[in-house]
């Protein structure tokens, strides 16, 4: 998120953050693997990347079922009255959802929302909500790597160009991200290793590079791709948001901006 939104009611009824003040400032690289998680390709503007965003969490087919009845009964009207009927568009039918809205909805999905928490909790939770998945998903022997691949922090912190904790010598993946919460860097750490996680299980590769050491550690080295993919989404149907192309390019956000965020208090 942007810090100069402030974090509203869970619900997102009356959110500041607009999807386009979330993406503002983002680099073509940044856009170029969002737009390749909605399957885009690498597409580089902001306003087509926020429409497929709307038509992924509105139904396009209802929303133009609702416009052809409204026109087929507006023209029926205005034969039968002096009703002047103005033709109904589909674009104009739905509105872009708040970034808010699409984050608490996701949370929804995957059964990690809580009424009293605000939208940054919120991404945090959808980011565990992944990787817990992933864990359920995987054989035991790929969840004890999980838990004891050990990682040196140091490395991931010069590839993101970032300071963090001083933390000496490698840890273990798990204790590290716990280690990282209590310095605030946790959801830098948590979203990049739920991205990969993502990527891995349907096999997308994205255009630039994003991952930290600990991602590519976690996500590519365990599983086949695929793995991931079957199990953490329910059925969707044509008149429900597209969750599975939208979470990840909602984890996708999260851990671009959180790097931003961190990137930008170095500067400091």
């Amino acid at each position: 998120m942007t810090d100069t939104a402030e974090s509203n009611a869970a619900d997102g009824s009356s959110s500041l953050h607009d999807l386009a003040d979330v993406l503002d400032g983002w680099s073509n690289e940044e856009l170029g693997n969002l737009g390749s998680l909605l399957e885009m390709g690498r597409i580089f503007e902001a306003d087509q990347i926020i429409d497929r965003i709307k038509w992924l969490y509105h139904s396009k087919a209802r929303a133009g079922t609702e416009a052809f009845t409204k026109n087929t009964l507006g023209r029926l009207r205005s034969k039968l009255s002096d009703y002047k009927h103005s033709s109904s568009q589909t674009e104009n039918l739905r509105k872009v959802p708040t970034y808010d809205e699409l984050i608490i909805g996701a949370c929804k999905h995957l059964k990690a929302f809580d009424e009293a928490s605000s939208i940054e909790e919120h991404e945090l939770f959808l980011t565990h909500a992944v990787i817990t998945a992933a864990l359920q998903k995987m054989e035991p022997r790929e969840r004890q790597k999980f838990f004891e691949q050990q990682v040196a922090f140091s490395e991931i912190t010069s590839k993101a160009n970032v300071s963090g904790p001083d933390l000496k010598g490698p840890a273990t993946t798990f204790a590290l991200l716990g280690a990282a919460q209590a310095s605030g860097f946790g959801i830098y750490l948590a979203s990049t290793t739920a991205l990969g996680f993502l990527t891995h299980a349907v096999g997308v590769t994205l255009p630039f590079a994003i991952y930290t050491g600990m991602t590519s550690t976690i996500a590519f080295l365990i599983g086949p791709a695929g793995w991931l993919g079957a199990g953490i989404w329910s059925t969707w149907k044509l008149t429900e948001p597209e969750w599975k192309k939208l979470v990840p390019a909602l984890v996708c956000i999260v851990a671009t901006n959180s790097l931003k965020n961190l990137q930008a208090s170095r500067l400091k």
